[in-house]
């Protein structure tokens, strides 16, 4: 196996007792990383899942998301560049910016009915979400060890989930005894915008690679690089010529695709209070299956190539169960004008039940999806760039589904297109998990050892 070393000092193997090395740690790395994503897009998605953001109406919140994922089309890759140049550190910190702005447009709306600053308040964190959901990417595939990635992203993913938990707490408690459709209270978004304040403090906190500890010794490289945009440009689009990356991007494209038609059947069929609840909900369900698939997705005795499979299965299974109901439940409600509650009857309990069950395949995808990525062991200048290419293809994605949204409102038509662009990805993302995972990936990873006279070096070699 070609390797390469170079000497370093004794002291490069100097053990030091675990607490003074703690906060370099990747699992502080993911605790942190985890609690930006609570604050930032965790309370972001708890907004969402209230349905239509509160009073703001469908078609404003359709629209809004457009501008929000087009941005973010185009920001994503940039991003990544800017990323490369000057560190993920800095560029998490913008990132952070745009999630309290929009909050507030929220609660702008609420409080004055002027829907214009929710437009305005998107492009500005089209801007800046493009940075963080780009970071955060790139710090969860680059960061832990290979036997850690599916607890790295579960926690996450986890803490996301928390914030909902958390703010769904509040949306139900103030909410709870509103059985009609209508509006939810004003003081939800004061105390939703206070949480979100705190994650730009939060984002200089967290190490940069090269100063990452890992438990097996090995090194997190950096990814910053000091080449032209011209070199930097260049090894970018290198990337979407592997078929890994290739055979990947249709599954990004349509793993967001269902929320346009689960936003809009909420809205349409539920009082406010069984929204609120779904807030709750969707929270607790995604904490569970975020740490549930990250211990799976981590399982040593099952060989990287069969858990591929076996999690892949249980995608397309469960999925394809979930747009199947989904059918059934939208043809029985399609001439139906009362909102859903509890205290309606049993049809409450057989669509809002089912609806809570599915939630576990399509949280899985998306944890899925980075993980796939992180076991092909790319270099952290690489795993930059293809979080930049997986954000921006799935805002790709999601600024279609929602446009569908906003063009036609009929719930059954958005269901039926989600469904499709599911089924139609899932013969290339089979032949990714049948033929490419599990093989050898050259890329080098450096690991610090002592060689047979004695001297401290660092080694690469080609992972296996």
């Amino acid at each position: 196996m070609p390797h390469t070393a170079r000497k370093l000092p004794s002291s490069a193997l100097t053990m030091t007792p675990t607490k003074q090395h703690l906060f370099r740690s990747t699992l502080t790395q993911a605790f942190l990383v985890g609690f930006l994503s609570f604050t930032q897009p965790g309370i972001y998605a708890a907004i969402a899942n209230l349905g239509a953001g509160g009073q703001a109406t469908t078609k404003t919140w359709n629209v809004s998301t457009v501008i929000l994922n087009a941005m973010a089309v185009i920001l994503g890759p940039i991003s990544a560049l800017f990323a490369n140049r000057f560190g993920l550190r800095p560029t998490l910190f913008i990132g952070c910016i745009g999630h309290t702005i929009y909050s507030a447009s929220l609660y702008y709306n609420t409080k004055t009915g002027d829907q214009a600053f929710i437009l305005v308040a998107s492009v500005l964190l089209g801007i800046s979400g493009a940075a963080f959901w780009m970071s955060e990417g790139a710090i969860v595939m680059s960061y832990p060890e290979k036997s850690r990635k599916g607890l790295f992203i579960g926690i996450w993913q986890m803490l996301n989930k928390f914030g909902g938990v958390i703010s769904g707490s509040v949306v139900f408690a103030m909410n709870h005894s509103g059985k009609k459709k209508g509006q939810v209270s004003l003081n939800t978004y004061i105390a939703l915008f206070s949480i979100q304040c705190t994650g730009p403090f939060f984002a200089l906190l967290l190490s940069p690679p090269e100063k990452v500890i890992r438990n097996d010794n090995t090194r997190v490289e950096t990814n910053v690089v000091k080449d032209g945009l011209e070199q930097m440009g260049k090894r970018y689009f290198g990337l979407l010529r592997k078929k890994e990356i290739i055979l990947l991007l249709p599954i990004l494209v349509v793993n967001t695709w269902y929320k346009t038609w689960q936003s809009n059947f909420m809205t349409h069929n539920f009082s406010v209070r069984a929204r609120a609840l779904n807030v709750l909900l969707t929270a607790l369900i995604g904490g569970v299956v975020d740490v549930a698939g990250g211990a799976f997705l981590d399982c040593q005795k099952i060989s990287v190539s069969s858990r591929a499979k076996i999690s892949w299965v249980f995608i397309v299974v469960f999925e394809t169960g979930f747009y199947i109901w989904g059918f059934i439940v939208q043809r029985n409600l399609t001439h139906s004008t009362d909102a859903l509650d509890w205290s309606t009857g049993n049809y409450y309990y057989d669509t809002y039940v089912p609806m809570q069950i599915f939630k576990i395949p399509t949280e899985f995808v998306f944890n899925w999806v980075f993980w796939v990525v992180s076991v092909q062991e790319f270099s952290s200048e690489e795993n930059v760039y293809i979080s930049g290419l997986i954000r921006a293809i799935e805002s790709f994605g999601s600024m279609l589904s929602f446009l569908v949204g906003v063009t036609n409102s009929n719930d059954m038509v958005n269901l039926s297109v989600a469904a499709s662009v599911f089924w139609a990805a899932v013969p290339s993302v089979t032949y990714l998990i049948l033929k490419i995972i599990g093989t050898t990936h050259n890329n080098p990873e450096s690991v610090i050892v002592q060689n047979k006279s004695g001297e401290i070096v660092e080694t690469t070699a080609e992972i296996q």
